[in-house]
């Protein structure tokens, strides 16, 4: 049970959600990759959040993928389900269904499309934290909804016990940080893995992302290299990390990083394509990616 910021995992995979041939998810190769991602040394699952497609899933799908995640880690790993949605009504009811499934801890963005002033949006976050017995992680990703949480927005929350963290999706380190320093018992968890050991000096426990489910040894051995202080090495290695992601932007980062973690479950691709309005990947797409599996396994080799 996830009770402090202590408690939550500090290199996450933000897991894909799989698709069967009829596009509808597919709960036996989700098994399979939290299985996988649990031996590999992956420390916890974030699950329904972008990389997982949440905001395209049906309320139903999203509690499914909860259950699922749950199940297949088998305790192993601390699950943290999103939770965020479009009103407060359905994101209380996913929260309680979250909670009911098993969930460690929820995560949620803030309201989006409409504008919200700052009082409006905390009560949002009290309203679903009211509803459950579960401690939060707010999600800050303000490129996707227009609300940016720093040391003076986000204060409001942070000053409440059942918010443990912020999943800081951003690139704004100087935020980061000043969050740190005025609230140090937080988790403060990166959420742009190509910013990961930048955000790791600025204060951060650790990742929840898109790719580290795909290249996690590289996560724990520049993790390693902080601890030990060589931080050059650290860098050479977050390098390697950002080459891979370099490569699935220039495809489309979460189709391609989602065609890549179907290797964990079976093979590349298994996890069909993205929902619609993302567009398939194209044979072009497929070879490149397959390309940069090789790069990537190499990297891994090495170490």
């Amino acid at each position: 049970m996830v009770t402090t910021a202590a408690d939550i995992g500090v290199l996450m995979a933000a897991v894909a959600t799989p698709y069967d041939a009829d596009g509808e998810v597919d709960m036996g190769l989700l098994t399979a990759l939290v299985d996988d991602y649990a031996k590999r040394g992956v420390e916890g699952i974030y699950c329904c959040g972008s990389s997982g497609e949440g905001l395209l899933l049906s309320p139903d799908e999203r509690t499914a993928v909860v259950e699922t995640v749950v199940a297949a880690s088998e305790g192993r790993l601390p699950v943290v389900a999103h939770v965020g949605a479009l009103s407060t009504r359905e994101a209380i009811a996913l929260a309680q269904r979250a909670e009911q499934a098993g969930a460690s801890a929820l995560s949620m963005i803030p309201p989006i499309y409409y504008s919200f002033d700052a009082e409006t949006i905390v009560a949002h976050y009290r309203a679903v934290l009211d509803a459950v017995d579960l401690p939060l992680i707010v999600y800050n990703i303000p490129q996707f909804t227009g609300t940016e949480f720093d040391v003076v927005t986000a204060g409001a929350l942070l000053d409440d016990p059942r918010v443990i963290g912020i999943k800081q999706t951003a690139h704004n380190m100087y935020a980061l940080e000043r969050m740190k320093a005025a609230y140090p018992d937080k988790a403060y968890i990166n959420g742009f893995d190509e910013v990961y050991v930048p955000a790791v000096a600025a204060g951060a426990r650790g990742t929840i992302g898109t790719t580290v489910g795909l290249q996690i040894e590289l996560f724990r051995a520049a993790r390693s290299l902080l601890d030990a202080g060589d931080l050059p090495a650290a860098q050479r290695v977050q390098r390697r990390i950002n080459h891979v992601i370099s490569e699935l932007v220039a495809v489309d980062v979460f189709p391609a990083a989602k065609y890549l973690s179907g290797r964990s479950a079976g093979g590349a691709g298994v996890l069909g394509d993205c929902r619609m309005p993302f567009r398939p990947l194209t044979a072009d797409d497929r070879i490149r990616l397959d390309r940069l599996a090789e790069t990537l396994d190499g990297y891994l080799a090495e170490l």
